[in-house]
């Protein structure tokens, strides 16, 4: 009786086991993005500011990681280079900023990125030269009156820079349309900063054929003040989450003041860190919006420089000069037209070298004689390949299945051996 007893016990706790097995635990979402090294240049030419604070490789974007466990999210952004925090804001980090841009949407859509990435190859080739023959990349016209800066303090010194004027206030344009998204700020087509032109469209010749439908506009077109870059209609945002070294309550108080119509758009972290070579922080899931799988949605990170005292019409980001000094980057404009970028996703996020041209064609920017932006950097979101990763499935399958295949000639086992 006892041995039946343990035999049926064992059957039931076998039982249990399978059971237990067959249901799928819940398993994180992680969406994980590489980015090439020593493309900290923005559109190609800005250079870092002459205070030592500013370490080689301390805007240099290397990967991004966001993982969803449970009600919470954690963000990572790594850097090539070690952070300090020469400023003591008690975060461990001083002078970077980051912008996570989302976008809440599924976006997922066949891409030949091979042929991108020859065009945009091509197209940075043909600006390089148009810039030879000027002498003088982008238009810098204007800059001498809208970009005077105060005499820079000593260099070396272990507190933030003081108040230097930021050159220039945003766009009239931009400042229309804050607030309101891709399909309602410009349904006649006019985004902020372009005069009229979108980029990626072309005007249709008479007589031909009708032109394929254009993508559909979504979310927020227009970067937060101080970027001095949009986003392609197709790829709007809907949620920003700030990584600053500042205090939350400040960065929260900038964004009241400097984009109320975007503030429920705008997520702060209670917490930043910086450690190593990685700034990280938490957030609550329900802030990124409605339920979805985080794999299918897009995204855009914006390396910046933070600034204490920044000007009226910035959040908190350090100018992009002509030329640099103790507390500016130099190889943009003293006007407001340049973007005030320092690195961004390009392409699928894998880190390949060919990213540097993609990313340099999308900083590009026009100015106007009075400095103001005639086109504005125009960012993409970047997407999970998914193809790769079921092609990398189907790979792994494959190589298990040829591991259990018996080999040619074995002998199968014996009755004794089941």
């Amino acid at each position: 009786m006892r041995k039946l007893h343990w035999r049926a016990a064992a059957v039931a706790a076998a039982l249990g086991l399978a059971m237990a097995a067959a249901v799928p635990a819940t398993a994180a979402q992680k969406v994980s993005f590489q980015d090439p090294k020593d493309d900290d240049n923005g559109p190609g030419k800005i250079t870092y500011p002459t205070d030592p604070v500013y370490k080689p490789g301390s805007f240099d974007m290397t990967g991004f990681d966001l993982k969803v466990h449970g009600d919470s999210v954690d963000l990572a952004v790594e850097l090539a280079a070690k952070l300090e925090d020469p400023w003591h804001t008690g975060s461990g980090f001083s002078v970077q900023m980051v912008f996570v841009f989302v976008r809440v949407e599924p976006t997922r859509k066949p891409l030949d990125r091979k042929a991108r990435k020859a065009a945009a190859k091509e197209k940075e080739k043909e600006k390089e030269k148009a810039r030879e023959k000027a002498g003088a990349g982008a238009t810098k016209a204007g800059g001498e009156a809208a970009g005077a800066e105060k005499p820079a303090a000593e260099a070396g010194t272990a507190a933030p820079p003081g108040a230097e004027a930021l050159a220039g206030e945003p766009a009239a344009a931009d400042q229309a349309t804050a607030g309101k998204p891709a399909d309602a700020a410009s349904a006649a087509g006019t985004e902020a900063g372009t005069a009229g032109t979108k980029v990626g469209t072309t005007g249709t010749k008479a007589g031909a054929a009708a032109p394929a439908a254009k993508p559909k506009p979504h979310g927020f077109t227009q970067g937060l003040p101080g970027l001095n870059v949009r986003f392609a209609p197709e790829d709007g945002w809907d949620r920003c989450i700030i990584l600053s070294p500042l205090p939350a309550a400040r960065v929260k108080a900038e964004v009241e003041a400097k984009a109320p119509a975007l503030k429920d758009a705008v997520v702060v972290p209670a917490r930043v860190k910086g450690s190593g070579h990685t700034i990280s922080a938490t957030i609550d899931r329900k802030a990124l919006g409605p339920p979805g799988d985080v794999t299918d949605w897009g995204y855009q990170v914006v390396i910046a420089s933070s600034d204490p005292f920044p000007a009226a019409g910035s959040l908190l980001v350090r100018k992009v000069n002509e030329t640099e000094s103790q507390h500016r980057f130099g190889g943009g404009t003293d006007g407001d037209c340049g973007p005030n970028v320092l690195d961004v996703l390009a392409d699928d996020g894998s880190g390949d070298p060919d990213e540097i041209a993609i990313q340099h064609t999308m900083l590009q920017y026009e100015c106007n004689p009075d400095g103001t932006a005639k086109q504005l950097a125009t960012l993409k979101m970047v997407h999970v390949d998914k193809d790769d990763d079921d092609d990398k499935d189907k790979e792994k399958d494959k190589d298990k299945k040829d591991q259990e295949q018996p080999k040619a000639g074995a002998a199968p086992p014996s009755g004794g051996q089941r």
